[in-house]
């Protein structure tokens, strides 16, 4: 029974350290090689450099400009020597165990901007906040989207967004919609400048004009498996993405990171081929406010996030195997991107000897495709699994999970509905007497699908890819909104926002506020 409702037991594995003070490490850096090169792209010569000296290069391409021919040669140098020469010491170097982060100068985002505005590229950019219109109350996790391609974003916490949206598409629309409230829709071309307001109206009609005749959630649930191959691709894409990690000690953010990455989606007829991650750029709130003795780490959140979609991975609560140990519960119908979607709840029956989830499920009416889940571990269940939660803990710490929670959604495009957002939200108490301390330390982990198209067969190398022993807040550099550039990504929450700002202030004399 471990296949199934024990996998996404591993997805977020905790590295806890009592940290006092740093190793020593020598720099990749500071290796000493030769190379030459003649008539070369300066993506060839860092590539050459990192097979020799047996790391690998973290870079926007665009920004170093990697398509230039150059010719070079460099005898018994530093890498830190070459990348000075090569890259006419505009840039700074991060180096991370065997990875160098190339980061662009503080005129990086400038150039973005005006990139953004050229004649060639230009983008609008559509910012506004959704509330309801009867309650004035934020709508976190609203869908704002451009309704004939697949870019797309979500509102924060705060129901704040901000969309770009390439100014080829002036005939098109931007779709704003959330569970139970009717779809808003507005044309690119009224588009302007100031931010927004977004009204949602709740949905409202009758259970009697939908629902004719009486369905069980167990036959819901068989036609939601049967129907994988009608519903979901069965071809790979490549699909650009957001995630986002954050990580808090009690009341205080003391990592926040950020990456814009490439995902290689393989095909849900397909089960046995992981989906890929490449990071393409990436930004960090470097320790935003550090945290006190303990070292508080996720390992492998974007490689094991992707495995959040449980259309895929066919996960307990709806793998025929074992939906018997579940007690599944029609609740109501609702609205969901203007089309009636039944709401299915679940938890585990009494007596079970393994960590099985609780939560709730949307299903479409007409496709009977899953269009989202939302689902926890149980207190028996958290128990079950401390031990396959926690990957390494300090000696006499005690830790405690206090709630592991998961978010999937999906969004329709042709007749198919692809994988859209996934969350994974985790809390632990980690006390310890002889070091006097009584912590409860949070994890956020967030993806946002922002654009996808069918896979030419792209590769990636190797050593692009993110791999499920890597620590995801180690391999990113500083917090810069602007760094972004065109890609859409979620906004920052406004009290999030105020840590990253108010650090950058206490600690960096070049911050400059209109960066936030």
């Amino acid at each position: 029974m471990n296949r199934a409702c024990g996998f996404f037991l591993i997805v977020f594995l905790l590295s806890l350290e009592v940290s006092f003070g740093q190793e020593e490490n020598n720099s990749a850096l500071d290796k000493i090689i030769s190379i030459e090169a003649h008539n070369e792209t300066l993506a060839s010569v860092l590539e050459k450099i990192a097979v020799q000296a047996q790391v690998y290069f973290s870079y926007d391409p665009s920004i170093i400009h990697a398509d230039k021919k150059i010719d070079a040669s460099f005898t018994s140098k530093s890498i830190r020597d070459i990348l000075n020469v090569l890259l006419d010491s505009k840039f700074t170097y991060q180096p991370l165990d065997q990875q160098i982060v190339i980061t662009p100068p503080d005129t990086a985002s400038e150039t973005n901007k005006e990139a953004a505005t050229d004649g060639k590229h230009q983008i609008i950019t559509f910012r506004g906040k959704v509330i309801d219109r009867d309650q004035k109350d934020p709508l976190p996790f609203s869908t704002i989207s451009v309704q004939k391609s697949n870019i797309g974003t979500i509102s924060n916490g705060d129901g704040e967004f901000e969309l770009k949206i390439p100014s080829t598409t002036p005939n098109d629309s931007v779709v704003v919609s959330c569970l139970g409230y009717k779809q808003f829709h507005l044309p690119v071309s009224e588009i302007g400048k100031d931010a927004v307001t977004i009204l949602l109206q709740p949905a409202t009609f009758q259970l009697g004009e939908i629902m004719v005749t009486y369905i069980s959630p167990q036959d819901i649930l068989s036609r939601i498996v049967s129907k994988i191959g009608l519903n979901y691709p069965q071809d790979p894409e490549i699909m650009t993405s957001f995630y986002r990690e954050v990580l808090k000690q009690d009341k205080n953010y003391i990592d926040v990171a950020e990456a814009v990455m490439d995902i290689v989606k393989s095909s849900y007829g397909n089960v046995f081929t992981e989906d890929k991650v490449k990071i393409i750029k990436g930004s960090k709130g470097l320790n935003v406010k550090p945290c006190k003795l303990v070292d508080f780490k996720i390992q492998g959140g974007p490689y094991y996030i992707t495995k959040l979609d449980v259309v895929k991975t066919l996960d307990s609560f709806l793998d025929p195997e074992f939906t018997p140990f579940y007690k599944y519960t029609l609740e109501e119908i609702v609205d969901f991107n203007d089309r009636s979607t039944y709401v299915i709840h679940f938890k585990p029956k009494e007596k079970v000897d393994n960590p099985f989830y609780q939560g709730t499920l949307l299903i479409d009416m007409s496709s009977f495709a899953l269009v989202q889940a939302d689902f926890e571990l149980n207190r028996s269940g958290l128990k079950l699994a401390q031990n396959d939660l926690i990957k390494k803990k300090p000696k006499d710490f005690f830790v405690r999970p206090l709630q592991v929670r998961y978010l999937v959604q999906y969004r329709r495009s042709e007749e198919k509905w692809h994988l859209s957002i996934a969350q994974a939200s985790m809390s632990f108490r980690v006390r310890s007497k002889q070091d006097k301390i009584n912590s409860v330390f949070h994890s956020t982990s967030d993806l946002l699908i922002t654009d996808f198209k069918p896979d030419d067969g792209t590769h990636f190398k190797r050593n692009e890819l993110f791999n499920s022993k890597d620590i995801f807040t180690e391999m990113i550099n500083r917090y810069d909104e602007n760094f972004w550039g065109d890609y859409n990504i979620i906004k920052p929450s406004e009290d999030l926002n105020k840590a990253l700002k108010k650090y950058y202030q206490e600690n960096d004399t070049l911050f400059n506020s209109s960066n936030f």
